[in-house]
């Protein structure tokens, strides 16, 4: 007993005598840039284990030896610092942010990588690029912005569906967009609308709610999402929350939206030039000189006496049915947390209304993160996106509903509004029924209504299982609900000749996806040098959606009532269900030595309720190497040369955007197949059991350089890529009772080039210019067709060698100087002309994909001041007018109104034109299809211009207020066409290159204020 007491007595005099050889440091760890606490920063004595992280406040305490010299502050993002203690216990540190650090940090596909490690094509945009545009959703702010994405929107429809097609055009049947993943759920996407013109599902997310978009390109970086990347992928991530005192921010913005691009030469006539053409044109057929003893002295009176022309009235219905828009957004944001909990807290309101009336959209808008490290080793994470938008819009095409439309076939010479001035006319004969409309009337009584809400959900946790090994899990929902209403008032239009008609249509799209992963990285070696990552895991989805819709007709005769169940007569009460599912193993990951050599790797398999049994599952993977040339020795005395790094990658990944049941022999049920008051049933689609994906091989070169500290960043990419196995319609015996079935048959092609320049030409003082330019390069070519026969989908051709948007028509020679005919060519020679439009050659005569695409960008700062400019071009492609045959008709349909076009239509005094004779109810088929109506769609649009200014700190810091900025912004402020003959928007006719009487694209003024506290 008295040894232990002893023992117990010299362990404790140890104890005390090391402890009173400690001391405590303490201190505070801020931001050199604007002073702030930074919180979770690592603390640790230099040469040992002994260390701490900075709380909340940004302040540590640590105690250390008496020998200890120096501490060492380290925190992801900051420049690391070493600091000698010296005698004093206090120890204040400033760090300072290392923006290569931050720089170097990529996200991808499930997960993130740094440059170095990086071998894939992959392009990214900051949130920053994003906010406060006046843009319904994110794709359309990707213009210009990614090299080798096309983002082109065909509507100015506020809210309307943006094509977006990544590399060229990789399928004819099954979809061509991208793959949307947000916060890891691969979304559903695209236009939801059933009975509306159009309802982009991104609309439903607010931009300023994203942190980073980054564009997946290659095999590389997309082929882990398997038998959906086949056109790439785009991951959206929203922002998170960041460890520091709560910063707020809020932002108000508000402007106006009028029409981008009018051509004068496509306006409508007016009143004297409609009377002046259509005299002549009576003149013109013998017909109606015979009937009604037509001649130059008495043409004129007979034309005021059958189409009003002599009532002294002159309507431009272009500037009745179109208008200066409104646009408002005003965000919120609260961010902020400590070591523990991080948040992110917003809210948001957008609304802007169309060009053209009865056109608009709102959105409010809510997101909410939140990051909890509830362990040492165990990390929570929840996010919630929330939206609930509301669209109005008119219908477009050929519908005499829609304002555009009736803008150009409407006459001049009738008034668009009764005698007192504010109530549309519709009691004149010409808007009788089966006449055209009253476009106002339309507006104010006819419903055309979309109430889209969008929920995204995300929650997940990440343990970490050893200091290399980590497990996540997450589950994720993608909910859309879409309520379209419409309604036809019992007077005028459309719902006339029913008594009035109404519509409701309930869609419901419900998504989940549950990932699991386990994220492993280790090294070997003595020094470490060579590094290994790996994630491997299961990933489940399913889609459903969910149909619903009712029509009744014959409503009462008052038009505050439009809802299906006050008509007595129901035309149409249906609904219907469908789902798909997607089972998936997948690893990924890379290996480098020294930071030098890097090679990567990824396979999924994926399994899919889409494809026949016995081709339900199949195997995607992708190869990558990169070589970080800068960092090899021979290099590294180099000092202008900041990065240089050579990349490939090849792989295998599919496409799986089809219906749901293509593989499936379907019988069908309902009205249709009814059987004398029974119910009754018939085949409907033939299926095809062994049907599966379409195979797509990307093949990718690159070269990264950065030089002079960053002052230049060059980027080159060359890639091919081969899509096999295309879903095509195989013809069938018609003894089967079909004529086609949908088979796995047909390949085709993209190749190309893409070159990004980026820097900062100029530094002087307070003076900067940073400057950008891309240019992409894409030729699509038809490898395989069924049987390599070619195929006519007018007014294209599918041929093997061709593009697959390549014109085929008849050639327009023009027009006869001798009689005023119209021309064809009769062959490929162009040589032999015919008047017959039914001898007429077709040719091919150019393709809707453009040649080359890109922008140049540049950013000048000086003191608070800040302009930022971006010009969009776009030249090689065709512009096609779908309604010329209307509004150029030569006076076939002469009953409509004409473009100035017709102007220049020949006569014996203007013989070399390329305008036909005007001949009332004849144009021997001269407005028929041919490349008469094709015009070159090369352009470039001033795309964005914000002026800035930031309000100097020392004027506000006694406001609490941390930064103010104010700007004006304008969108699509001017654009250039090259063929001056072009009568539309170069982008209306949107990828396929088809106008199609759509709202006009605005171009839009903004003035904003930015202030955070």
């Amino acid at each position: 007993m008295k040894k232990l007491l002893q023992s117990l007595f010299i362990l404790l005099f140890v104890a005390s005598s090391a402890m009173a050889q400690n001391r405590t440091i303490t201190g505070t760890v801020t931001s050199k840039e604007d002073g702030l606490p930074l919180p979770g920063v690592s603390v640790k004595v230099k040469g040992s284990n002994v260390g701490a992280s900075t709380g909340a406040n940004g302040k540590f305490s640590l105690s250390v030896a008496a020998n200890a010299t120096t501490l060492e502050f380290s925190s992801l993002g900051y420049v690391a610092q070493s600091v000698s203690i010296g005698s004093s216990n206090t120890v204040n540190v400033a760090l300072s942010a290392d923006s290569k650090a931050l720089t170097e940090v990529v996200v991808t596909g499930y997960g993130t990588t740094t440059k170095l490690n990086q071998t894939g094509a992959v392009a990214q945009v900051s949130g920053e690029t994003l906010e406060n545009q006046p843009l319904t959703s994110f794709d359309k702010a990707l213009q210009g912005r990614v090299p080798g994405l096309q983002s082109i929107g065909g509507s100015g429809q506020p809210g309307a569906i943006q094509q977006v097609r990544i590399r060229g055009i990789g399928s004819f049947t099954a979809g061509a967009a991208p793959l949307y993943v947000i916060d890891g759920i691969p979304i559903n996407s695209g236009d939801l609308s059933r009975a509306t013109t159009t309802a982009n599902a991104l609309a439903g997310i607010n931009p300023n709610d994203i942190e980073t978009i980054t564009v997946l390109k290659d095999a590389s970086a997309a082929s882990i999402y398997g038998a959906r990347a086949a056109n790439g992928v785009i991951v959206v991530t929203t922002k998170k929350g960041k460890a520091g005192a709560t910063k707020f921010r809020a932002d108000a913005e508000y402007g106006t939206a009028k029409v981008g691009y009018l051509n004068e030469r496509n306006r409508p006539l007016t009143n004297d030039e409609w009377r002046t053409l259509t005299a002549e044109g009576l003149l013109n057929a013998p017909a109606y000189v015979s009937a009604y003893g037509l001649t130059p002295a008495n043409v004129g009176a007979f034309v005021d006496a059958n189409f009003n022309t002599g009532a002294g009235i002159n309507t431009n219905w272009i500037d009745q049915v179109t208008r200066e828009g409104k646009q408002a957004q005003y965000n919120i944001s609260a961010n902020g947390g400590n070591e523990k909990t991080q948040f992110n807290v917003s809210a948001g309101y957008f609304q802007q209304q169309g060009t053209v009336i009865a056109s608009e959209f709102s959105r409010y808008s809510g997101n909410v993160n939140l990051t909890h490290k509830a362990t040492d080793k165990l990390t929570i994470t929840a996010n919630l996106v929330g939206s609930n938008s509301n669209q109005k819009g008119p219908g477009n095409g050929g519908l005499f509903a829609n304002p555009v439309l009736t803008a150009y076939f409407l006459l001049p010479s009738f008034n668009p509004y009764e005698a007192d001035g504010v109530n549309p006319n519709i009691s004149s004969s010409y808007f009788a029924p089966g006449s055209l409309f009253n476009p106002l009337y339309v507006a104010q009584y006819d419903k055309r209504n979309s109430n889209f809400f969008k929920g995204l959900s995300t929650v997940s946790a990440s343990y970490q299982i050893l200091p290399n090994l980590k497990f996540t899990t997450k589950y994720g929902i993608d909910y859309n609900v879409n309520e379209e209403d419409t309604y036809n008032n019992p007077y005028h239009g459309d719902g006339r000749n029913d008594s009035g008609r109404a519509g409701r249509y309930y869609t419901r799209y419900f998504n989940w996806v549950w990932t699991n992963l386990a994220d492993y990285s280790f090294k070997l070696l003595s020094d470490e040098s060579l590094a290994f990552n790996v994630k491997a895991g299961y990933e489940a989805q399913k889609s459903s959606t969910y149909f619903s819709n009712t029509v009744a007709y014959t409503l009462p005769l008052n038009t505050n009532i439009i809802v299906p169940s006050a008509g007595s007569v129901y035309n149409t009460a249906t609904g219907s269900n469908s789902d798909y599912t997607f089972a998936s193993m997948l690893a990924l990951g890379d290996v480098s030595y020294k930071g030098k050599y890097v090679l990567s790797g990824s396979f999924r398999r994926d399994g899919s309720s889409r494809f026949g049994a016995d081709n339900r599952y199949g195997n995607f993977w992708s190869v990558g190497a990169s070589w970080n040339i800068d960092q090899e020795d021979f290099l590294k005395g180099v000092s202008w040369l900041s990065q240089l790094k050579l990349r490939g990658s090849y792989g295998k990944n599919g496409n799986a955007d089809i219906g749901n049941y293509d593989w499936r022999p379907l019988y069908g049920y309902g009205a249709a197949y009814n059987y004398q008051g029974l119910t009754g049933s018939a085949p409907v689609t033939v299926g095809n059991l062994p049907l599966t994906w379409e195979e797509n091989r990307p093949l990718d070169i690159g070269l990264d350089a950065s030089m002079f500290k960053g002052r230049l960043n060059v980027t080159l990419e060359w890639y091919t890529r081969k899509t096999s196995s295309l879903l095509l319609n195989e013809p069938l015996s018609r003894t089967s009772g079909f004529s086609s079935f949908v088979n796995n048959v047909g390949a085709l092609r993209n190749k190309g080039y893409e070159v990004s320049l980026s820097g900062t030409p100029v530094i002087a003082g307070d003076f900067k210019w940073e400057a950008s330019f891309n240019i992409s390069h894409n030729k699509n070519e038809i490898l395989a067709l069924v049987n390599n026969q070619e195929q006519l989908a007018s007014p294209f051709i599918r041929r093997v060698g061709l593009d697959y948007q390549t014109f085929y028509v008849p050639l327009w020679a023009g027009v006869n100087p001798a009689n005023g005919a119209p021309l064809w060519y009769t062959d490929d020679t162009k040589t032999a002309t015919t008047s017959t439009y039914a001898s007429a050659k077709r040719g091919i005569a150019g393709s809707a994909s453009p040649t080359y695409f890109g922008s140049v960008g540049s950013t000048f700062t000086y003191k608070g001041f800040s302009l930022d400019a971006l010009l969009y071009y776009n030249f090689g492609n065709l512009v096609r007018d779908g309604w010329a045959n209307y509004t150029q008709s030569d006076g076939y349909n002469a009953t409509f109104n004409r473009t100035a076009y017709q102007l220049n239509r020949w006569t014996p005094q203007n013989t070399q034109t390329d305008v036909p004779k005007y001949v009332y109810g004849g144009a021997l088929s001269s407005n028929s299809l041919s490349d008469r109506f094709l015009y070159k769609g090369d352009y470039m649009r001033l795309r964005e211009v914000t002026l800035g200014y930031s309000v100097p700190k020392q004027f506000i810091s006694r406001l609490n207020v941390a930064s103010a900025k104010i700007y004006v912004r304008g969108v699509n402020l001017l654009t250039w066409v090259k063929d001056k003959d072009l009568p539309w928007d170069p982008e209306a006719g949107g990828i396929g290159g088809g106008s199609n009487f759509d709202v006009y694209i605005p171009k839009t003024f903004t003035v904003g204020v930015n202030i955070g506290f």
